[in-house]
Order: C-alpha cells, then sequence, then structure tokens
C-alpha cells in the first residue's frame, strides 16, 4: 500500500507509528509539523492524534489482539485515529486457524469486529488486494477512538462544580421534605439494627429477588415472580450490566436518552444508532423497523418530561419483538407517576421489556446506590445471566424494601407539583424562554436553548440547570435543550424569584 493512502487518513500533529519497517515508514509518513513515535511509546508520552498499524502481521492470540488495539486506544486522544493496513494472507494461508505460519490474518468483518470490541468506532473499510479461495484480501481499517467509561457517562459531566452556582436546578433538595413517610424516618428506624444487618451475608438469595418479590408486588398491584426481580447498585449497574443484551448488535435510543447503557455497549463493539426526530411512537416505530436493533433503551419520563403512554409501550416492544429486540425503560425518574403509572406494571404483557426503578429522584437517596429491574418473564433467564449478583449491600436493600412497602408517599409531592410548577413555567415563558412544560406531575420542565444563550443568562445570575448528556457515538443533531428543576419549597421559590427578576431583559425578544 503506497503511504498516501494511509497519509489521507491522519489528523493532528503527534502520530503512533507500529510497523514491521518502522524506519521506512517513518520517513514515508514524516510531514512537517507532524512528531511520529514507534510502538511501544514512552510511559510519560503524551496522548497521540492518531495510530498508524502499516503492513501489519498479527502475531500471537486473538486475545493478545484485543489487548493491543485497547492499549492503542488508551495511547490516543479521545476520537483519536487509528488506521490499520493488513496485507492479504501469505501462501500456507490455513482457513481452520486463520493462519499462514504464526501470523493471523482476519477476513476484513472480523478485523473490523476485532476492533470496534477495543474501543473504537469503525469509520472505513476497504479492500486493498483481492484474494484467491478462503484466503482474507488486503484490507484498510479506519476507526474512531471512543471516550472510554467513566469519562464517556453522564456522571462525568454532572460532577463539574461550578464556584458561581447559587441555586442549582439540576436537581431538587427539596423534595423529600413532602414524603410520607420520608425516608429519613424510614432509614432512621433501620439505623437502630445496622450491625445485625450488615453482618448477614445473604447468598441464599443473591439478587435480592426473593424478599423483594412481595414487597414489589404489593407495591405495584401486579404479581412479580423472584425470576423477574433483581436489586442492583442503583440504576446505573443495572444500566452497566443490562448492556450486554445488545450483544454486540445495534442499540437504538431517542436523543436526549441517558447515554451510559449506549456507552457501555459501544465500548464493547455494539453500533449506536440515536433516532432522528421526536420520540414518538409512530417515530420510534419506524426506525425499530429501519435499524432492527438488538436492543432499544427508552427514558421514561424522557429528558423533556413526557411520558410514553402504557399501551404506547407495550405496542412499541411488539414492534421490537419483531426485531429480535429487548426493550430496557429507565424509570428512574417515575416514582413521581406512582406504582401505578409505572411500566412495570405490563412486563407482562410483553416478552421483551425490562424497566428499571430507583430511589435518587423524589427519594432523594442518591447515595444509597439501590435500584432494581422488573422484567418480563421471558426474557428474566437472560438478564439473570447479566445481572451481577451479590450487587446491592443489605442496609440499601433493607432501606429500598421498606419505603416500598410504604406503598406510594409521593402524594403531598404530586400535589405541591402541580401546584407551583404552573407559576414557574408562567415566570420562564413571560421573561420570553420557549418552554416545553411535559407531565404535569413531573417536577421540570426543558427550555428551549439552541445556541446557549438561555443557559448563559441563568448562569451569570447564579442559576444552574441540566444539559443532557452527550451521546457516546456521532448523532443526528438534536434541539439544544435546557433542564430545569422546579423549585419546590418556600426558600427555594424565594432564591430563585430573586435571582430570576433581571433575567428578562437578556433574554426577551
Amino acid at each position: 500500500m503506497r503511504p498516501g493512502d494511509i497519509d489521507r487518513w491522519l489528523t493532528g500533529e503527534r502520530i503512533l507509528l507500529a510497523a514491521g519497517d518502522a524506519a521506512g515508514w517513518t520517513t514515508a509518513l514524516t510531514r512537517p509539523g507532524r512528531t511520529i513515535s514507534v510502538w511501544p511509546p514512552e510511559a510519560e508520552a503524551p496522548q497521540s492524534d492518531a495510530a498508524v498499524c502499516a503492513d501489519w502481521r498479527w502475531r500471537g492470540d486473538e486475545a493478545a489482539h484485543r489487548r493491543f488495539l485497547a492499549e492503542i486506544r488508551r495511547r490516543l486522544r479521545p476520537s483519536g485515529m487509528l488506521v490499520i493496513e493488513q496485507a492479504g494472507a501469505t501462501a500456507g494461508f490455513d482457513p481452520l486457524t486463520g493462519r499462514a505460519g504464526p501470523v493471523r490474518f482476519y477476513h476484513p468483518t472480523e478485523l473490523a469486529t476485532l476492533v470496534g470490541g477495543a474501543g473504537f468506532r469503525v469509520a472505513h473499510v476497504e479492500l486493498t488486494s483481492t484474494a484467491e479461495g478462503p484466503a482474507p484480501p488486503g484490507v484498510l481499517i479506519v476507526a474512531r477512538a471512543l471516550v472510554a467509561p467513566p469519562d464517556s457517562l453522564a456522571v462525568t459531566g454532572w460532577g463539574e462544580e461550578s464556584a458561581d452556582t447559587r441555586l442549582d436546578l439540576r436537581y431538587a433538595d427539596d423534595e423529600a421534605e413532602l414524603l410520607d413517610p420520608p425516608p429519613a424516618a424510614v432509614w432512621a428506624g433501620l439505623a437502630a439494627s445496622a450491625d445485625e444487618v450488615a453482618g448477614h451475608y445473604p447468598v441464599d438469595d443473591p439478587f435480592g429477588s426473593l424478599r423483594g418479590a412481595p414487597v414489589v408486588s404489593r407495591y405495584l398491584g401486579r404479581t412479580v415472580a423472584p425470576a423477574q426481580l433483581y436489586f442492583g447498585a442503583g440504576v446505573t449497574s443495572l444500566l452497566r450490566d443490562l448492556a450486554g443484551l445488545a450483544d454486540g448488535g445495534p442499540v437504538l435510543a431517542p436523543a436526549h436518552t441517558h447515554p451510559d447503557l449506549q456507552a457501555w455497549a459501544a465500548f464493547r463493539g455494539a453500533e449506536i444508532e440515536i433516532a432522528a426526530g421526536p420520540a414518538t411512537v409512530a417515530g420510534l416505530t419506524a426506525e425499530i423497523r429501519r435499524v432492527r436493533p438488538a436492543l432499544v433503551h427508552l427514558d421514561r419520563p424522557a429528558f423533556d418530561a413526557s411520558i410514553l403512554g402504557l399501551a404506547d409501550l407495550v405496542r412499541l416492544a411488539g414492534t421490537a419483538a419483531e426485531a429480535g429486540a429487548a426493550v430496557v425503560v429507565d424509570e428512574s425518574a417515575a416514582a413521581y407517576l406512582g406504582p401505578a403509572g409505572s411500566a412495570a406494571t405490563v412486563v407482562g404483557e410483553a416478552g421483551n421489556l425490562i424497566v428499571l426503578r430507583g430511589f435518587t429522584k423524589a427519594y432523594s437517596w442518591g447515595g444509597l446506590r439501590a435500584g432494581f429491574a422488573v422484567c418480563s418473564p421471558a426474557i428474566a433467564v437472560r438478564v439473570r445471566e447479566l445481572v451481577t449478583p451479590m450487587l446491592i449491600g443489605e442496609l440499601a436493600l433493607l432501606a429500598a424494601l421498606r419505603v416500598l412497602a410504604a406503598g406510594d408517599p409521593l402524594a403531598a409531592l404530586r400535589r405541591r407539583v402541580r401546584t407551583v410548577k404552573p407559576r414557574f413555567v408562567e415566570r420562564l415563558t413571560t421573561a420570553g424562554l420557549a418552554v416545553e412544560p411535559g407531565h404535569p406531575d413531573i417536577p421540570w420542565v426543558v427550555v428551549a436553548d439552541a445556541d446557549g444563550a438561555a443557559g448563559r443568562t441563568l448562569a451569570g445570575r447564579g442559576i444552574r440547570g441540566l444539559l443532557p448528556a452527550p451521546a457516546p457515538v456521532p448523532s443526528p443533531p438534536a434541539p439544544g435543550r435546557l433542564h430545569l428543576t422546579v423549585p419546590l419549597s418556600a426558600r427555594r421559590i424565594e432564591l430563585f424569584d430573586t435571582l430570576f427578576d433581571t433575567v428578562r431583559e437578556d433574554v426577551s425578544p
């Protein structure tokens, strides 16, 4: 292959080179302003902009090749380019082993899969030679390094501090006081027996399913068998495990869906498809039929506080089933709807639904790290294979079960949201902001913020909103939106009014 065929894909100044003829390829790829380092790089070397494996020969086994590619990715900046040029198989190729002597030759699709599984997104594949019989032809593969977890996860962006923030409307710290019973009282009742509880090693109930099923069944008003129920260390841990449902196949998610599942699936080699357009039933149905995903991931409520109806969800799950896809519904913020509003009540009406619930939203128990999954009976075996056992601590499990056993403690919170949310929407609208109020029971709204002006104006007054976490892969353009949690308590409403009084003059047309 000519050096120019590789050079056209290279960007940036720092190039990492792996080649049998390192000296020759260094000379061929040298350009003004470009620095080329030969593999392996120095331990303290800065990350490279691109890596080249030229005229590459794969020695050793496939596991070693995966480790090699993963180490190259770690040496690249995020979105750095990888260019691999593998020559066609030489004489003596054995189709049973994929080798010619000690060298492994991959067919183009095999090599693309290997690269994708090492944390790259394959962007281009082309043949560089032909081959006779079963021998692989020469191939050039171009891929971009994905941002690795945890940097690709939502929590990384959320953890960034802002010293000028006086009112953080990304979250709510005034919800728990409206719950009956308050979570603090539940925890206090459990704390007295903390030593005894912490000493229990639940090998007889590693998923919390046996103890949890009767409680969750009463909470939902539906029978949930132990085989359908899995507790974990918050919804985040369950999303990581359930990314395995893609099993390398495509994952489909609407724009602004919580990105963690997609990030982990992409890092395992799955293709990620972000649905363009609004997340309507008609739109998602069309996207499922187009993509034919292995896994569909939905947020309920969505980022814009809209709610997909239960009947619509069941129909959508049926469409996904026709494509052979599982459907994961993240209901981290669905507690506001009450038990009857949960998609967990309809898992028995489909064979491919997994619904995740947590205790951060409404309960304000983000530090508890408790969450659970309720799945359709037909998919329970697959879920059991993926969820990590013994993932939730005993104190967290018992606290979660006690608060669920209390039934629906959010009635007063819902009344408060319905009382103060309309005024909040009116204030934002009067100031010239375009507001999407969403479902009346969901305590947040989104405002249009295509160019970031609304967010900057609010930040200048000490009010911080929540931007949607970016998808882990390039995705179609989506409307710019800013999430603002509704202040519920008198102190937060008063602080919002004080800070917001000067906003109108900056955002009005």
